[in-house]
């Protein structure tokens, strides 16, 4: 019985294991590289290696140059659920007033139709 214990509770080792690599690497996905917001009075912030699919308040921004791998999603409401504008990596756009900034793979394809170069 003992031999039968032990392969069980390896079994539940390995699938934890497993669990926690799987997840990790999906969670630890970031957009590499450096995207620079612009702001009405001239100001600029640069937002470096952030992680992808998480909502970022970025009140007010009207501008940004995407020198990320990722895909750049601004929305006008600062939790990210109204998306307006893409910036594709290599991309930059002007634009009227964003508040939420979101980084999604390029292979992730919701909102692409709005994007600018």
């Amino acid at each position: 019985m003992f031999p039968l214990k032990r392969l069980a509770q390896l079994g539940v080792t390995a699938a934890a294991a497993t669990a926690l690599i799987v997840g990790f690497s999906a969670n630890a996905e970031a957009a590499r590289g450096t995207l620079t917001l612009r702001y009405p009075n001239g100001n600029t912030i640069n937002v470096t290696d952030r992680g992808n699919f998480i909502c970022f308040p970025i009140q007010g921004a009207v501008g940004a140059v995407n020198r990320t791998d990722a895909n750049a999603f601004f929305s006008t409401d600062a939790s990210c659920s109204n998306t307006t504008v893409v910036v594709p990596p290599g991309g930059s756009a002007d634009f009227s007033p964003q508040n939420g900034l979101v980084f999604r793979p390029v292979g992730d394809a919701s909102g692409q139709d709005q994007s600018h170069t």
